[in-house]
């Protein structure tokens, strides 16, 4: 079963039309595996426009919930760890290949904000000065 969850991990990641959206896929994956570990780094490790593409789209998708200390799909296991390893591997990894699919600065400045713990998210004012 791990074969084929991992071809068609990779397979949808670089699909520009996959059967499911990729965020979709990636909670489906981590279930049935109870880790995203595996899935990030193939994620991460893969420089490839579509790939990025989906990147843009699943962190539009899940900033919200990430937001909210919510893992953005209902598990079986420990969602608090999930939550908090999406999180920082969007933080960490997402913005400069987001940067390159021109994604708008506050969804890139909502992705660093969700990694932070919650006392320090809402305590203290984060969002940029605009410039004119």
């Amino acid at each position: 079963m791990w074969e084929f969850l991992h071809a068609w991990w990779a397979h949808s990641l670089t699909s520009s039309a996959p059967v499911i959206p990729v965020h979709d896929l990636l909670a489906l994956c981590a279930e049935a595996s109870a880790t995203l570990t595996p899935w990030l780094a193939a994620w991460e490790a893969l420089d490839h426009h579509t790939a990025d593409r989906h990147l843009a789209e699943a962190a539009a998708h899940w900033e919200y919930a990430l937001l909210g200390d919510e893992l953005p799909w209902h598990t079986w296991h420990d969602e608090d760890a999930l939550r908090t390893e999406l999180a920082a591997w969007l933080s960490r990894y997402a913005p400069a290949r987001l940067r390159a699919h021109n994604a708008p600065e506050d969804l890139l400045h909502r992705i660093r904000l969700a990694a932070l713990p919650t006392p320090t998210r809402w305590e203290k004012p984060h969002w940029p000065v605009r410039r004119y």
